[in-house]
């Protein structure tokens, strides 16, 4: 599918340019080549979708909303670019059925990151059932194991992978062959995990490529780690730099 070695995934679109999560950043990576794009869902409190990171809207907006108690409405009005500066300042925050329009028709995809729980599922169905003939242009990531078991219950025919921290949240580190059960019982398509914290070498890839699952990493922005990561044969490296990438595997 990708056309580059490895795929490269622009973390919250070209955010090293452009404002995380926003139609602008999504547009610019796509243009810049970038074989995927990675956004941030979240539901609203009436059943819709918004497209950003953080559980509230502070940091991306200068105002403060709790996305998940906050309807679609109040937070689409809200804009997501001046804090990256003037040239965005139209940016709004997206909705989820905004943010797959501007993706191409043909092999460039979506990782459809869900930051709350199962209970976004039903929407999510609803948003990409009519997609199901792009089936592999979409995939769904999520540390919540609920939130990606479901989301394969529903949706069998899109690729769906278990995100992992190299430690838990009680800062313990992350148990690799539970993590490679869990995923493996969930019927899950693979794994997309942190940069730090686990023991990221052959041996380890090995164990997780011998359990038939794909596998992601993020987020990689420094060239000699692409090269690393690349050389450990990753599927695909999440950044803020889909450029810094591609020109670190040596590709134009």
């Amino acid at each position: 599918m990708s056309a580059h070695a490895v795929e490269i995934i622009a973390h919250r679109g070209f955010s090293a340019r452009a404002p995380e999560n926003t139609l602008a950043a999504f547009d610019l990576a796509w243009k810049n080549q970038a074989d995927a794009c990675e956004l941030d869902v979240y539901l609203t409190v009436d059943g819709k979708t918004a497209v950003i990171h953080d559980k509230d809207t502070k940091r991306t907006a200068g105002v403060k909303l709790d996305v998940a108690t906050s309807k679609q409405a109040e937070l689409t009005a809200l804009g997501a670019g001046a804090w990256k500066g003037k040239e965005w300042a139209k940016e709004m925050i997206p909705t989820l059925e905004q943010a797959l329009a501007t993706m191409p028709k043909g092999n460039q995809r979506f990782f459809i990151e869900v930051k709350c729980g199962a209970e976004i599922v039903p929407e999510l169905k609803r948003i990409l059932e009519p997609m199901k003939g792009r089936a592999g242009q979409l995939a769904i990531i999520a540390f919540n194991r609920e939130a990606a078991a479901e989301s394969k219950k529903a949706m069998p025919w899109v690729k769906v992978y278990r995100l992992a921290s190299g430690k838990t949240k009680e800062k313990k580190r992350t148990d690799l062959t539970q993590l490679i059960a869990d995923t493996k019982a969930d019927k899950l398509d693979g794994l997309d995990l942190g940069t730090s914290d686990f023991p990221w070498d052959e041996t380890m890839v090995k164990q997780i490529r011998d359990a038939g699952f794909g596998l992601y990493v993020w987020t990689v922005n420094k060239p000699a780690d692409v090269l690393r990561f690349a050389k450990l044969g990753v599927d695909g490296i999440t950044t803020d730099d889909p450029v810094m990438v591609r020109e670190a595997l040596g590709e134009r």
